[in-house]
């Protein structure tokens, strides 16, 4: 920059007004002149008040001629030697004394032509000041140190007028920098020796020169010659480590005032802690001058490599010197000093990456982070790679506004460049074999390749080389593995720049191709004693082989993957090209258990960067399938095709996760494994769809097909290309247009550039079938083996095991799957067995999980239960689970009845899963889905739907529910099964059979069952049992005699026997009547009964005798009795299943609750319950709302209007929507449809919203309005939701409420129920949870879902006969949080997403009523299409302990065909651990059988035995 100008540092001997100084010595002799000086400096010092109490005494000298000759004598003084070190403070106490002259007060002591002319005197001092700064040769340290003392004075003296002094001329001040300027030369110029003036002092006059300065270009700007002396004298002291650390500190203090004024406040500023660093710069200093000051500082030292070369550090004069005088060093380059060069240079680069993280807005970036040991990691990185990385708390790690990656490349690029190629050779290999060059001669003119793989005791031994070491020693301590460590600060600089690309930055191709050929030389070379040991006994490494599989990681190794994690997430041209070279350092990192990392770096740290990066290039084989690359640097023509790649990838993420011990690292690799194995699956699938649609002779990618990866699978080959000749000289291979295609057979092949020789794309070892089986042993492994304790570690293992339950793979082994149960069964007995002080909440959650995956597994794969051992694993554990032990521990033993075992489950929520799994083994294994559909496990008929259908229903009268359950009975069985027996014949069957109908509601759904009571089988049945005519038998006259006999009721003689009085005691009827008129009446009236009663019996008589005396008449046919219609079936019923016994009305000592109770079903809020059982589902429901994003979107409104039309979003956003679920209509549908309005009923829509979406939609069409995307198994619901604006037509979110709006965790929104009871209008979605029930007093808060299922299920006495059942608000807190789906176009949108502005459009009718007062949990899925059609994904969420939900993994990159299948089954496991997080969530089986105890309390029969059979015969409402 001042190459041009000259040096106005002038040689010492000139300088410090040597020609008065010379004259004064010369007049007089040594002696006299030294008596003359003390006398002098004594009288002048002693009036100055410092060494004797009292004030000042005024200065009497009054003429110019006066000072000078003194000022000359007290020049002569400071140069005295330093055992004369009285005189020497006398003369340093007068001259900082009369430099007050140049302060606003200064002393009285003062001369005064000095108070005339304070800058002319000034300067003259400030030169003679110089002779006591320079070094007095070999002095003990006391010497030292009190010349120091006295140097720290003057440096005091300097600075303080320098910042104060208000009149310091344009002389005076380039004075002052020269005098420091020659004072530091002095000092710093010379090679470092121990325990010199120039060590002492190296960082005080470093410190005061660079303050200085900067004042001065605050006031008085220096020309130019004095930047190109500042330059020049710089440089020579670059063997100093203080001046580095002095330029890093300037460095960080202007750059913090320049990015302050350059980027605004809102950019993430540099930390500086010390306080004096706070105020380094003038405040003064305008903007231009920062600027100015700022690239002219950065440049000052020059190059900062130069400090790897000791040639060039130690080529000065005063190295030369100094190799002439000493008989032990014969060249410059050989001093002591120089070792210390690695250590400076590691100092140099890491300043320089702190400038880059600076630029790059990477916060917390301050200057003590740069004295941190072998820091090769910004904050950035380390933070990015923490395993808590998801909250929103994490912020950006890079400042939005940050500059482009040119415009930093354009500032530190060469250096860093160079920095990461030092010594490397750059020449092409010649061949696939080669051998480093280890073995030649240090000083020959080959240059050697640097150590990747460098051990520790080297490095060791150059710090502890002394200065007599031998020559040879010296220059071993200098070798550039040494400066390893500086490489890697600089390589790792280079990725945090590269890894900053926006979406959509472009970079020079320049650039990127130095930038791909540093990091190829960095990762690629060995250790230098390997390779030599290699050397020795014959054996070559391939030029892939990047390493030595000996656990050792390289300095420059490690910073790269620590630094670069994000290097295959972005659109970087040609990056493919890296693979081999990664690749080679992956396997040196991830399967080795033992890894010898830099000490600097955590090996947990390391291992975490490795995988990211192993996650990010998984896609890349079957993605790229006909991409063939050439390895960076490699001269010959041989090319390799990423898919080659596959076998060994899949090998690496195995082996790896068999070593890994560290939680989060598991959980990712773990979700790698999925990944793979679901990638690999639907790539076989893919391949036979392309084979059977297209014909042979017709060129087409192998990923090819109607709804395959058409258009991804091809990527951006023409960009890649661009990238690819890039790198001149054949460093990375042209790849042809014809490389991109392959004949689409059943066994896809590719043809290799060098032999023709025809491989297989998937090998047998890395098919979906290899793969499964691998991923299920190692798991299942791992899990019961080490697994087992880590809650996190177990969840991710048993996600994965669900994931592998759902795919169809056709070479599926039936012996595989059977074992995957078995381990689980396995796995939930050990868990369960474990000693009661390990059992936890994490250890019953993962319990909960395992129950689970063992449901999917049965209901995917229904075949395994016919196999006998299988069920009775299967049916062992439920019963474990249950129970709390089994029947039956061994096969040997005896089996233990069920009421012979104390019930004790390891907790409720382990006894509930099991009765989930015991439920779906009876009644969804082999069923799903029924033939209602996969929406639906319940029957969809309810009371009014079978009253319709039934005999006696006219369907005149208006259908309500209410009146509907009128015609039923209701009992509840074991208070849990609700049973509605409706005890009238269906229309569809003629035959008049006792017929009852049953809507049986229990905690697992619905059912409908009909049932007949019949004599004989169904298919024998059709034979009626009597005929309409059965013809006239034949006339008997043989009908025998008959008799006709009046009996007698009193004996004959009775009328004998005389009276006595006691006869006649008794009052004849006619005394009676005769003496009372009254009783004359009622006795004729009883005998006109008499008469009519006896006329009427004579006629029947006769009658009678008329048909028995007239039998046989041929004229009287024989009538069959007519048939029984009406029946009392709900009685037979309960009576065949043993209901209706004593015991089963009584109250037990288990239960308060008798067996079998009946319910009042015409009491007033019946059938409203009975709809909130009916909607409460028997599954886990959950939401996911979909946004997209435009680039540089922020406002809510703008990102829901792009779902509005399809031309507005990216072409696969529509096919990833359809890879979530399928589109139903919310109005027909009978599931979850997000929002409670519409869930669970099939009701009309207020306007026309059933027609087929609009084609041309972006999404909008699954808005919730008419449709939504839906998913579902036999154990989980979610509704993808794409919220919109609104156009005329209601939103999902603010539909009109009703009373039939019910919520399915169990609670009506009921306008009646609204605060001022008067509201009647459709209020928002908000507003119905506003109006929530407020939370139950009795029911405690703490209280754990099971045991208050316990209580309810089992019964305490009476207790309960008065408690409250229903939703707790505890239990609704699982349900406030929100899943966002977010497709970006711009990556770093992701920082601004409105997450909380966006909460108002996502309600869904089952949030608490105090949601709104607290701040949602939110988790984001962030989806970035990537230009090479990949997808790279960003996971966000609280930091909760079990919400590192898979399969996939923040940082990690997908292909197209699984992506939607990935971010479904993500969203469903966030949601699922939320849950098993949440102390008072219950299951649906549990709320379900909830409401039933619910209803038993509030309208059941309060009857005894006599009363209940009573009731029975009593015909409900006909």
């Amino acid at each position: 920059m001042f190459s041009d100008w000259p040096s106005e540092l002038v040689p010492q001997q000139g300088w410090g007004d040597e020609a008065a100084i010379s004259a004064f010595k010369d007049a007089i002799p040594w002696t006299v002149g030294r008596d003359f000086v003390a006398g002098t400096a004594k009288h002048l010092a002693g009036s100055l008040g410092l060494t004797k109490p009292g004030p000042p005494i005024k200065s009497k000298i009054v003429h110019d001629k006066q000072l000078q000759v003194l000022m000359p004598a007290l020049g002569h003084g400071l140069s005295f030697p330093l055992s004369e070190i009285d005189i020497l403070r006398d003369c340093v106490s007068v001259y900082c004394e009369w430099l007050s002259a140049l302060l606003p007060n200064p002393k009285s002591s003062v001369p005064g032509p000095i108070l005339s002319d304070p800058n002319h005197y000034a300067r003259i001092i400030i030169n003679h000041f110089y002779y006591l700064f320079v070094p007095r040769g070999a002095q003990g340290p006391d010497v030292i140190n009190r010349q120091a003392v006295l140097c720290h004075r003057v440096l005091r003296t300097l600075q303080n007028i320098a910042q104060n002094s208000p009149c310091l001329s344009e002389d005076t001040w380039q004075t002052l920098l020269l005098f420091l300027l020659h004072i530091n030369s002095a000092l710093l110029s010379p090679p470092t020796i121990k325990e010199d003036a120039g060590e002492q002092l190296c960082e005080r006059v470093l410190s005061v020169l660079f303050e200085t300065w900067l004042l001065a270009c605050a006031r008085c700007f220096p020309p130019p010659p004095l930047w190109n002396a500042l330059r020049e004298s710089c440089q020579r002291w670059r063997h100093r480590v203080g001046l580095i650390d002095q330029w890093n500190r300037i460095n960080f203090a202007l750059t913090r005032k320049l990015i302050g004024f350059m980027y605004g406040p809102s950019f993430p500023e540099i930390t500086i802690s010390a306080e004096d660093d706070l105020n380094i710069i003038p405040t003064n200093m305008s903007r231009d001058c920062i600027a100015q000051v700022w690239y002219r500082i950065l440049h000052i030292i020059g190059n900062p490599v130069d400090l790897s070369r000791h040639t060039v550090i130690s080529k000065t004069p005063a190295f030369l010197k100094y190799a002439i005088s000493s008989a032990l060093v014969i060249e410059p380059s050989q001093h002591p000093c120089l070792q210390m060069l690695p250590s400076i240079f590691l100092s140099a680069m890491k300043g320089v990456s702190g400038l880059v993280d600076a630029f790059l807005g990477v916060p917390n970036t301050s200057l003590d982070n740069l004295n941190q040991k072998g820091r090769q990691i910004s904050p950035s990185s380390s933070f990015s790679l923490s395993a808590e990385c998801r909250g929103e708390d994490a912020a950006r790690l890079l400042a939005n506004g940050r500059p482009k990656c040119n415009s930093i490349l354009h500032l530190f690029g060469p250096w860093l460049f160079e920095a990461a190629l030092i010594n490397c050779n750059l020449q092409a290999s010649p061949g696939p074999q080669h051998k480093s060059d280890v073995g030649s001669n240090a000083g020959s003119g080959s240059r050697r390749p640097v150590s990747v793989f460098a051990g520790e005791g080297s490095r060791k031994s150059s710090d502890s080389s002394a200065p007599g070491d031998s020559h040879a020693d010296r220059l071993a301590n200098l070798t550039p593995q040494h400066f390893q460590s500086g490489r890697a600060e600089a390589l790792g600089a280079l990725c945090r720049i590269f890894c900053s690309k926006k979406t959509g930055e472009e970079i020079l191709p320049v650039y990127l191709a130095r930038f791909y050929i540093a990091l190829h030389q960095g990762l690629r070379q060995s250790d230098p004693s390997v390779s030599a040991s290699h050397h020795e006994s014959g054996h070559s490494s391939s030029s892939r082989s990047h390493g030595i599989r000996n656990g050792i990681c390289s300095e420059t190794a490690a910073s790269i993957l620590v630094n670069g994690v994000d290097l295959f997430r972005l659109d970087l041209q040609g990056v493919v090209s890296l693979v081999p070279s990664v690749l080679g350092v992956l396997e040196c990192v991830l399967p080795e258990g033992e890894l010898n990392a830099p000490s600097h770096l955590p090996v947990t740290l390391l291992r975490r960067a490795a995988t990211h990066v192993l996650l990010s290039i998984l896609p890349l084989p079957l993605h790229f399938q006909g991409l063939q690359v050439k390895e960076v640097g490699s001269n010959s023509g041989e090319r390799l095709a990423l898919s080659h790649l596959r076998p060994q990838l899949v090998n690496l993420l195995t082996s790896a996760l068999q070593v890994e011990t560290d939680p989060a690292n598991t959980q990712m690799l773990l979700g790698g494994l999925l990944f793979c194995v679901q990638d690999a699956a639907l790539c076989e699938v893919m391949d036979s769809i392309s084979q059977h649609n297209f014909s042979t002779d017709r060129d087409h990618n192998i990923m090819s097909s109607g709804a395959s990866d058409t258009v991804s699978s091809h990527g951006d080959y023409n960009s890649l290309d661009e990238s690819c000749e890039v790198l001149s000289d054949g460093s990375l291979g042209q790849v042809g247009s014809s490389n991109f295609s392959s004949a689409a057979t059943s066994h896809a092949t590719l043809t290799s550039a060098t032999d023709g020789e025809v491989l297989p794309v998937l090998e047998d070892s890395d098919s979906a079938h290899a793969l499964f089986v691998r991923a299920i042993y190692l798991v299942c492994h791992r899990l019961i083996s080490s697994w087992k304790s880590d809650v996190n570690v177990s969840l991710a293992g048993l996600e994965l095991l669900s994931g592998l339950a759902r795919l169809s793979i056709a070479e599926q082994d039936g012996l595989e799957c059977k074992r995957a149960v078995k381990w689980l069964c396995d796995y939930i007995a050990y868990q369960c067995s474990r000693p009661p002080r390990a059992h936890s909440k994490d250890l019953h959650s993962t319990i909960v999980a395992a129950f689970h995956c063992a449901s999917v597994w049965l209901v995917a794969h229904p075949y395994l239960l016919q196999d006998k051992e299988c069920l009775a694993t299967v049916l062992e554990v439920v019963e474990l689970g249950i129970s709390g032990s089994k029947s039956q521990v061994k096969s040997s033993d005896a089996p233990r009845l069920k009421h012979e075992k104390e019930l004790k489950p390891a907790s409720m929520r382990v006894r509930d899963s099991a009765e989930a799994l015991l439920s779906c083994v009876l009644s969804q294994v082999g069923t799903f889905p029924s033939v209602c559909g996969a929406e639906s496990l319940s029957s969809l008929l309810d009371e009014m739907t079978l009253l319709r259908h039934c005999n006696t229903w006219g369907g005149s009268d208006q259908l309500t529910r209410d009146t509907a359950a009128q015609h039923f009975r209701y009992f509840v069985a074991q208070n849990s099964i609700m049973l509605a027996l409706l005890e009238q014949p269906l229309g569809n069957h003629q035959d008049p059979q006792p017929t009852v109908t049953a809507l049986i509601r229990g905690p697992f759904g619905r059912v409908a069952w009909t049932m007949q009571l019949r004599h004989l089988p169904r298919h024998k049945s059709s034979a009626k049992l009597y005929t309409v005519n059965p013809g006239r038998p034949l006339p008997t006259n043989d009908v025998g005699i008959k008799h006709n006999v009046k009996p007698k009721y009193f004996p004959e003689s009775v009328e004998r026997i005389p009276l006595c009085k006691a006869d006649k005691s008794i009052p004849t009827l006619e005394s009676v009547i005769m003496n009372d008129e009254k009783s004359a009446l009622e006795h004729d009236k009883l005998l006109q009964i008499l008469d009519h009663q006896i006329a009427f019996e004579e006629s029947v008589r006769r009658q009678v005798e008329r048909e028995t005396s007239e039998y046989p008449d041929v004229e009287t046919e024989c009538v069959a009795p007519p048939l029984c219609l009406e029946f009392q079936t709900a009685r037979l019923l309960l009576s065949h299943f043993g209901f209706l016994s004593l015991d089963a009305l009584q109250e037990s000592v288990e239960s308060a609750v008798p067996s079998l109770v009946a319910l009042d079903s015409s009491m007033a809020g019946f059938a409203r319950d009975l709809d909130v059982l009916d909607t409460t589902n028997n599954r886990t429901v959950d939401t996911a709302h979909i946004f997209y994003v435009r680039a540089g979107q922020s406002a809510p409104q703008d990102i829901m209007s792009n779902v509005v039309s399809s031309s507005s979003v990216h072409p696969h956003f529509l096919e990833f929507l359809n890879g979530l679920g399928w589109t139903v209509n919310v109005y027909q549908h009978p599931g979850w449809t997000g929002l409670t309005s519409t869930a669970f009923t099939v009701t009309s829509p207020p306007y026309d919203g059933t027609g087929p979406v609009d084609v041309n939609h972006g999404g909008s069409g699954f808005s919730g309005r008419s449709h939504v995307l839906y998913w579902s198994d036999a154990l989980s619901e979610i509704a993808f939701v794409v919220p919109s604006p609104t156009f005329g037509q209601p939103s999902p979110g603010h539909q009109p409420s009703s009373t039939n709006n019910i919520n399915t965790v169990g609670f009506v929104l009921d306008q009646c129920d609204r605060v001022g009871g008067g509201g009647t209008g459709g209020g928002s979605g908000s507003e119905r949870s506003d109006s929530l029930p407020p939370y139950d007093g009795d029911v405690e808060t703490g209280s754990s879902i099971s045991s208050h299922t316990s209580q309810i299920s089992y019964g305490h006495g009476n207790e309960n006969k008065n408690r409250k059942f229903g939703r707790q608000t505890s239990a609704m807190s699982c349900n406030d949080h929100k899943v966002f789906l977010v497709w970006l176009e711009s990556f770093d949108d992701c920082y601004t997403f409105p997450a909380n502005e966006l909460l108002c459009e996502t309600v869904t009718g089952l949030e608490s009523s105090s949601w709104k007062d607290k701040e949602a949990n939110v988790y984001i899925i962030y989806i970035h299409a990537l230009t090479n059609g990949l997808f790279r994904i960003k996971l966000q969420g609280q930091n909760a302990k079990l919400n590192m939900a898979g399969p996939l993994v923040d940082g990690q990159v997908v292909s197209r065909r699984v992506l939607g299948t990935l971010v479904r089954q993500t969203a469903l496991n966030m949601c699922r651990r939320r849950r098993l997080e949440s102390d008072s969530y219950q299951p649906p089986h549990v709320r379900r059988k909830l409401r039933i105890q619910e209803m038993v309390q509030k309208y059941r029969y309060e009857m005894n035995e006599p009363e209940f059979y009573t009731h029975l015969f009593t015909s409900p409402l006909c």
